[in-house]
C-alpha cells in the first residue's frame, strides 16, 4: 500500500482466504451521524439493534455487513461494526463500509 496513503484498517486481507471456513463473528452496528444532526453515541434512530453475528468466512462477514448497511439505510458515517473475531475472541479482520476486508492494523 502507498505511504502517501495509509488506510485506518491496516492492510487489505489476503484474497485467496477469503474463502477460509472457519468459526467467527462479525460486529454489526451503526451510530448517529452528527453531520445530519444524530447522536454520535447511539445507534442510527431506526436501524436495527447492534449485535454480533455468528459467520463461516470473511466473505460471509463481508456479505453481511453490505446487507446490515443496505437493510438499515446507513451512510459511511452511520457504520461503525465490521470487526471480525475468530473463536477465541481475537480480531481477525475489519470489513469496511465498502465491504472490503481488512487485516487489522496492529497485524
Amino acid at each position: 500500500m502507498s505511504e502517501q496513503f495509509k488506510s485506518p484498517y491496516g492492510e487489505p486481507y489476503p484474497e485467496d482466504r477469503l474463502q477460509e471456513a472457519g468459526q467467527f463473528r462479525v460486529r454489526l452496528a451503526s451510530v448517529g451521524n452528527p453531520d445530519f444532526g444524530q447522536n454520535p453515541r447511539a445507534r442510527k434512530y431506526g436501524a436495527k439493534a447492534n449485535h454480533w453475528l455468528k459467520v463461516g468466512s470473511i466473505a460471509e462477514a463481508s456479505a453481511a455487513c453490505r446487507k446490515f448497511i443496505t437493510d438499515n439505510e446507513l451512510g459511511g458515517g452511520n457504520w461503525s461494526g465490521g470487526d471480525v473475531q475468530d473463536e477465541a475472541g481475537k480480531v481477525v479482520a475489519r470489513i469496511s463500509y465498502n465491504g472490503r476486508a481488512w487485516l487489522p492494523s496492529d497485524q
